[in-house]
């Protein structure tokens, strides 16, 4: 699977995701749909009234809760690319990677570093280790399970993890996460590289997520081989109660 057709499957697989069209993320302009629990779609949590907005750099897709898509249209529907993005509202903007497979490839962990694998039904090992839940959710009856992980040990040191959840059929998110004396040496680079290339070859597509203000997590994606394939801001939006009087 080449670049070109990964984009098209996380359109296809966001579409699900925001009830519209994997077509209108190419369209300039604003989308605004209904949102939806879709079959396929990725079973992320909404508690409230919420929407989400998404691009993958032309089109911007809207998916909100019926009661709050007319108020959104009315604020957003005239605005132009950046000044949607800069919403004082949008607490928060995930940049998101998919691979290259041209550029990526396979680096080693630091010297010294023991790596050990772990599928889904030996989970629970790494799950009585705290700390790391960048890398794992650490529920295993979770809607996005974690069904693979390559652990790092210095000694018998557990220092690092990348772990991979089966958010949905073809797209499987990847995460990372080093202890401190142990960054700055490659090796969270090493670990995303290797567990990206198992994925792969499991026939599925690696994703990793990331915040807009964490550089260092995404010069390490672009160090392994992703690219920036997508922005999204997930909000919950509280309606004002109404009362008498």
């Amino acid at each position: 699977m080449n670049q070109q057709q990964m984009v098209l499957e996380a359109k296809k697989q966001l579409a699900l995701d925001l009830n519209c069209s994997a077509s209108d993320f190419d369209r300039p302009g604003i989308w605004f749909c209904p949102s939806a629990d879709l079959p396929g779609h990725r079973p992320f949590s909404r508690r409230g009234p919420a929407f989400d907005m998404v691009t993958f750099g032309a089109g911007t897709v809207i998916s909100a809760s019926a009661s709050l898509l007319p108020g959104l249209q009315r604020q957003l529907g005239a605005l132009e690319r950046d000044a949607l993005w800069s919403q004082p509202f949008l607490r928060s903007l995930g940049h998101y990677f998919l691979p290259d497979p041209k550029r990526l490839r396979s680096l080693s962990a630091p010297d010294k570093i023991r790596l050990e694998w772990s599928k889904r039904e030996q989970m629970e090992e790494l799950y009585r280790i705290p700390g790391f839940s960048n890398a794992l959710g650490y529920d295993p009856d979770g809607p996005r399970p974690d069904v693979l992980a390559v652990s790092a040990w210095a000694g018998e040191r557990l220092v690092g993890i990348a772990g991979a959840s089966e958010d949905c059929e073809m797209l499987w998110q990847v995460g990372v996460d080093v202890l401190p004396d142990w960054r700055g040496k490659g090796l969270a680079a090493a670990l995303i590289s290797q567990l990206s290339l198992a994925v792969l070859q499991a026939g599925k597509i690696p994703y990793y997520g990331t915040s807009s203000s964490n550089l260092a997590s995404q010069r390490t994606a672009c160090r392994v081989g992703y690219f920036p394939a997508w922005v999204c801001s997930y909000e919950v939006l509280f309606e004002e109660e109404s009362g008498k009087g």
